[in-house]
């Protein structure tokens, strides 16, 4: 009988393989995900007998001042795929984040053909980001020190925009370091970014001032760099918002449109 419950502690290990087995992650990577973010994620798993066979991780967040979470990691095993038990877990999680007190479940789906999966629940397609290359320019003043993570995101997403805590983006940092990932941080800017030789894919950066942000690139040398980001900013008027997510009410307060999920783990 396969029977869906919250997990536990002693549970990781079987659920770090289960991830490693489904999403062919790096272990060290995988890890290091159960090791930095459970005090703030709730994990849901369906068992069969004493065998662990899918598990989905709901990480806490906030929308608009509004508690919510973003849904990742929805893993079931290769040979009990088909037979509904991601969609069991998925709602059994899902109610217990609306009991919870969650307003909105937001996801990235990990292919375009999932898009139909997540609707099977009334996931919509309200999420969504721009692109925009720039120069970086010359050289500029670099702001020495730490990132304030809460200030960056405030100051630079203005509205609809999932707003993570710093142990989540201080573990995305580690994360992503994982794959060769570059972080550029300063005390008004924190960015992370692939690079290939004088050009850079920056796909999350919070910043004071995009001049700062173009200061950290170009003392590593970048020239060139490709910018996501929140519809609506100043920066990305007239760029037109490609889909990048989906979304859920889970109570009766209307979504936000245009929402921006930032960091993924996709």
């Amino acid at each position: 009988m396969i029977v869906n419950r919250e997990i536990s502690r002693s549970d990781i290990p079987a659920l770090t393989q289960l991830w490693i087995e489904c999403f062919e992650e790096k272990r060290e990577a995988a890890e290091l995900f159960f090791e930095r973010n459970m005090s703030y994620t709730h994990g849901c798993l369906a068992q069969d007998g004493g065998k662990i066979i899918a598990a989905v991780y709901l990480i806490s967040c906030t929308l608009c001042g509004g508690q919510a979470h973003y849904l990742c990691g929805a893993a079931t095993l290769p040979q009990y795929r088909g037979r509904g038990v991601m969609s069991s877990l998925m709602r059994f999680a899902l109610r217990g984040a609306a009991e919870r007190g969650d307003l909105w479940s937001v996801l990235l789906p990990a292919g375009e053909g999932l898009y139909g999966f997540y609707k099977r629940f009334g996931y919509a397609e309200g999420c969504s980001e721009c692109e925009i290359t720039l120069g970086c320019g010359a050289p500029g003043n670099i702001s020495e020190g730490e990132p304030d993570l809460e200030r960056l995101q405030a100051a630079c997403f203005k509205n609809n925009f999932l707003y993570w805590n710093n142990d989540y983006i201080r573990f995305a940092e580690k994360y992503y370091s994982c794959y060769g990932v570059s972080s550029a941080k300063g005390k008004n800017v924190f960015a992370l970014y692939e690079r290939s030789g004088d050009y850079a894919e920056v796909f999350y950066a919070i910043y004071n001032d995009i001049k700062e942000l173009k200061s950290h690139l170009s003392a590593e040398g970048i020239r060139r760099f490709t910018l996501k980001g929140a519809a609506g900013s100043p920066l990305f008027e007239g760029c037109k918002p490609e889909k990048r997510g989906m979304i859920l009410p889970l109570s009766d307060k209307k979504p936000p449109e245009r929402t921006y999920i930032g960091i993924t783990l996709s």
